[in-house]
């Protein structure tokens, strides 16, 4: 995520890297999450250790990419993400178009590196892994979930990661980030399987060949995450400086 100020890249190698950064990246995110949920699948554990399982896959591979790929791209290894800060103009629109799709690649990557290990039964049963509703889940419900929960992400991005005035300054943004990811795919997976991200679901969609609700895990995120950053720039960041002004 990048610090507010920081530097965007410019030069054609800059560029290249941080592209590169952001398939790496979303690669880690979507393919700890994924293959963990298709792992816990196969291995059928204890009732109740699969959601654990999976939330915290999705949060540590979080954290990690964050932290090695902080200071190449930014690290925002969401399409979401991106599009909310461009929006909020803490981030070019002209780099979007370049970080999105290098967020696609590395989720679909890692959709076929799930196909590769865990083979063709699990393409078809779980679609590699994707998001997809609850059972008896209308696609409003999971819709509207994951515009809240992709709102609170934000606010915790730009909280932590853009503004930098959280305790303790930049370096507790990825755990941060990390916590809320997890917490909220843990508490999202029997609504909308919590995604908070396109390129997660995409990715996986994309290469079993299979889209299932895609627009309600493309419109959610995407809603949800300028609605968050913008709650904070405009409105809770406006009261957390005139507390420090006092």
């Amino acid at each position: 995520m990048p610090p507010r100020g920081g530097v965007t890249p410019t030069r054609p190698q800059a560029v290249a890297g941080a592209a590169v950064a952001e398939v790496v990246g979303t690669f880690m995110l979507t393919f700890s999450g994924t293959a963990t949920l298709l792992a816990t699948h196969k291995l059928h554990p204890l009732a109740g250790m699969n959601e654990v399982a999976i939330s915290l896959a999705f949060a540590l591979g979080t954290v990690a990419a964050i932290y090695v790929f902080a200071t190449v791209s930014g690290a925002h290894i969401n399409p979401a993400v991106t599009v909310a800060l461009a929006t909020v103009r803490e981030f070019p629109w002209r780099m979007a178009p370049v970080y999105i799709v290098a967020q696609l690649i590395g989720a679909t990557l890692a959709g076929l590196m799930n196909w590769f290990m865990f083979g063709s039964q699990l393409r078809t049963a779980l679609a590699l892994g994707a998001t997809k509703p609850g059972p008896g889940v209308g696609w409003g419900t999971a819709l509207f979930t994951e515009i809240v929960i992709t709102a609170v992400l934000l606010v915790v991005v730009m909280a932590t990661a853009v503004y930098q005035r959280s305790p303790g300054g930049a370096l507790p943004a990825g755990l941060a980030i990390a916590f809320w990811i997890g917490a909220a795919i843990f508490l999202a997976l029997p609504v909308s399987g919590g995604s908070l991200n396109p390129a997660r679901t995409l990715g996986p969609d994309i290469a079993a060949a299979s889209f299932p609700y895609w627009w309600v895990y493309l419109v959610g995120p995407v809603v949800g995450a300028v609605a968050g950053a913008a709650l904070w720039k405009f409105v809770l960041s406006k009261g957390q400086l005139e507390q420090v002004t006092r």
